[in-house]
């Protein structure tokens, strides 16, 4: 019997193997009839945690991408060399943290909270939200700016009692829109459980995306020992529309953007959005060439 799960603990046996689809994979089919693809071939030799999932369909038990097979018989004590544990970078919250309704924004408040609390057994780097819009014609006031900053100063605290940190992610059209505004933020909360979500393609419009060096810049000078994760997306103009296009085939500048981590010496995770196995491919294979590049010139 072959089990699935992750390197330490075992969770579910699979009741046949044979050889499927995908090449050089094999397809365990489960009780309840769903399929796990597995990215090599097990044998009556193999040792725990020699199997790695490389696609799950259609699984109902709890099988997920990077678990491993084992056989029951003879299952890891212990993670196999190069084993790196799941770490949740973001778990988001985003919730409007300067809507002018105040029924609705307590009812915001109370959720965020409720997700401070899964983060203090979750343990991710940050529990994230962006910053909203407020009235329309306010958003980029400073009576909307204040609407944020109290919203901020009853979270913060009950994070620092948890453990937990906050990260805000700023948006061109909402209340946190600038580096400078996102750095006057951090000033007025003084708090260490404070972190910024750097998206890039978030700051920019088809106003100012041709200024994205200086935002990139300037995000990182003011901000950068309070980065602690990059969000990846990419975009393109066109017919005078901004538009979201595949990662790292568009127009926003990666090879500034890995040069300014390695300027600040950050060594953060990057994170992506609604991006399949083939696109993930190639542009984490196109991000890791931006990557060597800035090693190679340092």
């Amino acid at each position: 019997g072959w089990w699935a799960g992750d390197p330490k603990t075992f969770r579910l046996k699979l009741s046949a193997l044979t050889t499927g689809e995908y090449a050089g994979c094999v397809t365990p089919t489960l009780a309840s009839g769903g399929k796990v693809i597995a990215s090599i071939l097990p044998n009556e030799e193999a040792y725990p945690g020699e199997v790695y999932i490389k696609k799950v369909e259609s699984v109902r038990e709890g099988i997920v991408v990077g678990d491993t097979v084992t056989l029951v018989s003879n299952p890891a004590a212990t993670a196999l060399p190069g084993y790196i544990d799941m770490e949740i970078a973001v778990l988001g919250s985003y919730i409007n943290p300067s809507n002018p309704d105040d029924e609705l924004l307590n009812a915001d408040i109370e959720k965020f909270k409720e997700k401070i609390r899964y983060a203090s057994v979750l343990k991710p780097i940050v529990v994230g939200t962006e910053t909203g819009r407020y009235m329309d014609g306010l958003t980029d006031s400073e009576e909307a700016y204040q609407r944020v900053l109290k919203t901020f100063k009853e979270l913060v605290p009950y994070a620092e009692e948890s453990g937990v940190n906050i990260g805000i992610e700023g948006v061109h059209c909402f209340v946190i829109n600038t580096p400078e505004k996102m750095k006057r933020l951090l000033n007025d909360l003084d708090s260490d459980n404070v972190k910024v979500i750097f998206d890039p393609v978030n700051l920019l419009n088809i106003n100012n995306y041709q200024n994205q060096d200086d935002i990139i810049t300037e995000t990182f000078d003011l901000l950068a020992d309070k980065i602690c994760v990059l969000h990846a997306k990419d975009f393109k103009v066109e017919n005078g529309n901004f538009t979201s296009t595949k990662l790292t085939e568009g127009l926003l500048n990666f090879k500034l953007i890995f040069e300014k981590l390695k300027e600040h010496n950050l060594d953060i995770p990057i994170i992506c959005e609604e991006i399949d196995e083939e696109i993930a491919t190639v542009a984490f294979g196109n991000m890791g060439k931006h990557r060597k590049d800035c090693l190679i010139k340092g």
